[in-house]
């Protein structure tokens, strides 16, 4: 099968002047250590990044600030998404923006929000999964930004966040190094259970009843979603939720967009294609955190597999994406 003319990336990070800091958390020095360049990598909102994309065949990537950071810092949000604004200026047919915002200040993050998307020409925004005490966003307090969200017609990318330490000590730790501890608190467990956790939470607290249009990202094939939604589904819990008209199979057709990040096999993708709309699924990498050259094998092996027809691999790689952040015509014009 022909490999699809151009591709959109939508989970690509960068690390930006006005939220310093990030270098000293415990989260990012145990990355760092592991991943060595991407101190370096995060902070290259140009030419090097470029040159990585090339390498991987990525037309264009949405950038988006590194999470657990900047989540009670309105200041530094709004000066940090003013830099992405300028890096996204100067290589117009390269770089489109998601938004960081303060979200431990609701209406504060709705107007960030408006002024990112109405004045600087963002796509959305993404944003960590939870504040710093791991609160979710299900609460009335946050319903002014969510209203926001839903009428500028703009998604949201939920993002995985680094637990507090007592958290990690308290669920992840066990009979085993510091490194496991890690991984399981993050990318080999945690980060995605608790994702998919507030997909539900949201769903609960009728969230996508009130606000029904809004549009929700999850990256990494859907959070462990699409495989339990069956039964998520089946079970009795939440129906015993009053006023609740939007199940959770309704809110994932009609509420929910994922991406590939950071997976980069078929056999959750199977998983996926049974449970999700094609034209809701998005292709991503989770650069630096990734290999970028993971990205192009993929999607040659999905070209390859027969999984998708030629017209569903080319929505995955880059028509979906046009589509959600109103991109059309951004990569034919470059």
């Amino acid at each position: 099968m022909e490999l699809p003319p151009r591709t959109i990336t939508l989970e690509e990070h960068v690390a930006l002047p006005s939220l310093a800091g990030w270098t000293e958390l415990d989260a990012y020095v145990a990355v760092t250590r592991a991943f060595p360049k991407t101190a370096v990598t995060l902070t290259d909102c140009s030419e090097g990044r470029i040159a990585a994309m090339n390498s991987a065949q990525v037309s264009l990537q949405v950038l988006s600030h590194i999470p657990n950071i900047g989540i009670s810092d309105v200041a530094g949000c709004r000066g940090a998404n003013n830099e992405m604004a300028e890096a996204v200026k100067k290589n117009p047919h390269r770089f489109a923006g998601f938004a960081v915002l303060p979200m431990t200040y609701p209406e504060e993050a709705a107007k960030e929000l408006e002024r990112a998307v109405t004045e600087l020409g963002f796509c959305g925004a993404l944003i960590d999964n939870s504040l710093d005490d791991m609160t979710h966003y299900d609460g009335e307090r946050f319903w002014p930004f969510w209203a926001t969200a839903e009428r500028l017609g703009v998604p949201i990318y939920l993002h995985p966040k680094y637990p507090p330490q007592d958290v990690i000590q308290s669920r992840f730790a066990g009979n085993y190094g510091p490194g496991a501890t890690s991984g399981f608190a993050s990318a080999l467990w945690g980060w995605h259970e608790n994702v998919g956790l507030h997909f539900l939470k949201l769903c609960a607290a009728g969230v996508f009843d009130r606000f029904p249009k809004l549009k929700i990202i999850l990256g990494h094939m859907g959070e462990m979603v699409p495989f339990m939604l069956d039964r998520i589904e089946r079970m009795p819990f939440l129906k015993s939720e009053k006023n609740l008209r939007k199940t959770p199979r309704q809110a994932w057709a009609d509420n929910i967009w994922i991406t590939t990040s950071g997976m980069f096999s078929l056999e959750p993708l199977a998983t996926v294609l049974k449970t999700t709309k094609v034209e809701r699924i998005l292709y991503s990498i989770d650069y630096p955190f990734e290999d970028i050259s993971l990205g192009p094998k993929f999607i040659e092996e999905l070209a390859r597999s027969g999984v998708v027809t030629k017209e569903e691999l080319d929505m995955i790689a880059y028509k979906n994406a046009e589509a959600l952040l109103g991109l059309e015509g951004v990569l034919a014009s470059s």
